[in-house]
């Protein structure tokens, strides 16, 4: 009789028992309950040259730390690729278009607004930040670029014209004189063409007349 008083009062007590144990628990279930620290710099160690001290991740660096999405990375992708398609049309412009470039490139507010620039024609380039507002339109009668375009295949000379245009219309010349600082592009070009010499004069690196 003792035996079987004693197995029904285990077996009353033992799901009485179990029930202190919780089912379900998670990872997270856990770490909100989790009382132990981290360590603080200058508190638990001191702070070493070059540490921030900071304690805590910008919204940059979590997202930087985070795996992207396929549509994240895909934009991050294209974004990669159209910066390194800039550093090579930059890394080919010429001294004095790229002196232009670095001018103007401030207004042109997107990586792939300055691809379409650098792509254009150095002789349309101009036209271009006029057409856009960014420039002002520049006083009295100068070539357009279609003009300008048309004058080189022609093998003529307009006001106007950049050295890229003249040099593509008559060619290298015999002589390049430079008044004051050459920054300033104001120069005479000397060519000789029929046994006769020819001048042509630039101001700021346009032509402003000939003789």
């Amino acid at each position: 009789m003792s035996h079987r008083l004693i197995i029904l009062s285990f077996l009353l007590i033992l799901p009485m028992s179990c029930t202190q144990f919780q089912t379900g628990r998670t990872y997270l279930t856990e770490m909100e309950h989790d009382d132990s620290r981290f360590f603080n710099p200058s508190e638990d160690f001191p702070i070493m040259a070059g540490d921030s001290g900071r304690t805590w991740n910008t919204e940059e660096e979590q997202r930087a730390r985070t795996p992207a999405s396929k549509e994240e990375y895909s934009q991050d992708r294209i974004a990669r690729l159209l910066r390194q398609e800039l550093r090579e049309l930059e890394g080919i412009q010429s001294e004095r278009s790229l002196k232009f470039y670095d001018e103007h490139k401030h207004q042109l507010r997107t990586v792939s607004e300055k691809i379409y620039f650098l792509k254009l024609p150095p002789y349309e380039r101009r036209d271009y930040l006029i057409g856009r507002g960014f420039i002002a339109e520049p006083k009295g009668q100068l070539a357009t670029a279609n003009e300008r375009m048309f004058a080189i295949e022609k093998q003529d000379i307009m006001m106007g014209m950049t050295k890229d245009d003249v040099l593509g219309s008559w060619g290298k010349p015999l002589q390049v004189e430079v008044a004051g600082n050459p920054r300033n592009e104001n120069e005479r070009w000397l060519y000789r063409m029929n046994g006769a010499s020819k001048y042509i004069y630039f101001e700021s690196g346009e032509v402003q007349g000939w003789e």
